[in-house]
């Protein structure tokens, strides 16, 4: 089965996609157990036998060298040789006609770490965090994007992750953002806004939508509506395969990647509190080097029309795993500040 990139997805690719995620997740809760007990002991690290990071679609890749060809995408932590594999953990070459294409890329894990200034008014793109009187540890992400209520259009609030805000469900609504972070120098006067709603994340294998939180910004703060180093924003807009996006982040600053992946359900994403999956995500590769490090969770994507389309959250040694956005925006009910 052969079918071109620039068509939408087929709907066998679909469903070829979902039975591979199927037969993997069984074999994962079969691990429920085991990971529970890591998770009592504080000891989060997939074992080396949770090799499965996630399944989508994407394009099939052969010599390190791109085919054209539309293909069920899984890819691992680490890519072994099929004959030291068990028989029972090994993938099929092609599941109901669609081929399947395998690829290593590292373990995934949330982004949060090292630097960036003070910023006023308030860009998106720019480094920030929890107060350390909410936490109690100093740590750094990136806010966003800024985004307005759909129901009171004069207020306005930082989007970024849970992890970011919300400090994997643990902090209080109410508590204070900082900019910059604490971790780059962000002090109880660097205060900006206050979390305002958040997504609870759900821990070992229970699926999610997204990383998501909204801190709704101090009277009194100036703020500006567009991306450090990127500039003013048009919208939202929905991912496709191949696109070519940019981002700004707290760490690595302005990155170009494209979207390798599309409707990708990723696994074992290591956390504070134990290991999450999200569902029906994009990957990004970078075009030069990589796409994102620590500190850069919570960045918008943003494609070539000046649209967000994405919501970074994770990544690997060597992809970038995003939430598309308008998922985001309709759950909080809020649109990207224009």
């Amino acid at each position: 089965m052969t079918q071109s990139l620039f068509q939408p997805v087929p709907t066998e690719m679909v469903a070829a996609k979902m039975e591979l995620r199927d037969r993997l997740v069984t074999r994962l809760e079969r691990q429920a157990v085991r990971a529970l007990a890591l998770r009592k002991r504080r000891q989060y690290h997939p074992s080396p036998g949770v090799n499965l990071v996630g399944i989508g679609i994407g394009e099939k890749i052969v010599d390190d060298r791109p085919t054209s060809e539309l293909c069920v995408k899984v890819l691992v932590a680490r890519k072994y040789p099929r004959g030291k594999i068990n028989r029972t953990d090994r993938i099929p070459a092609a599941i109901g006609g669609v081929p399947i294409d395998i690829e290593g890329v590292g373990y995934p894990k949330k982004f949060l770490l090292p630097n960036q200034q003070r910023q006023r008014p308030v860009p998106a793109g720019v480094s920030g965090s929890l107060t350390f009187e909410a936490v109690g540890f100093q740590y750094a992400g990136t806010l966003g994007v800024v985004v307005v209520d759909t129901q009171q259009p004069g207020v306005l609030y930082a989007l970024s992750n849970n992890h970011v805000l919300a400090n994997e469900n643990r902090a209080a609504i109410g508590a204070g953002t900082v900019q910059p972070a604490t971790l780059d120098g962000g002090r109880p006067v660097d205060r900006v806004a206050a979390l305002d709603r958040f997504v609870p994340l759900v821990y070992n294998n229970e699926p999610n939508q997204m990383d998501a939180a909204i801190a709704r910004f101090d009277a009194g703060i100036a703020v500006t509506r567009e991306i450090l180093a990127i500039g003013a924003l048009t919208g939202s807009g929905d991912p496709t395969l191949n696109l070519l996006v940019r981002k700004s982040g707290r760490t690595t600053g302005v990155t170009e990647g494209i979207v390798r992946t599309v409707q990708f359900d990723v696994f074992n994403v290591v956390y504070e509190q134990g290991t999450v999956r999200m569902d029906d995500v994009m990957v990004i590769e970078g075009v030069k080097g990589s796409f994102s490090r620590p500190g850069d969770s919570g960045s918008a994507i943003v494609d070539p029309q000046g649209r967000v389309v994405g919501l970074l959250f994770a990544g690997s040694d060597t992809v970038t795993f995003a939430i598309p956005i308008r998922r985001v925006l309709q759950r909080f009910r809020v649109d990207i500040a224009t």
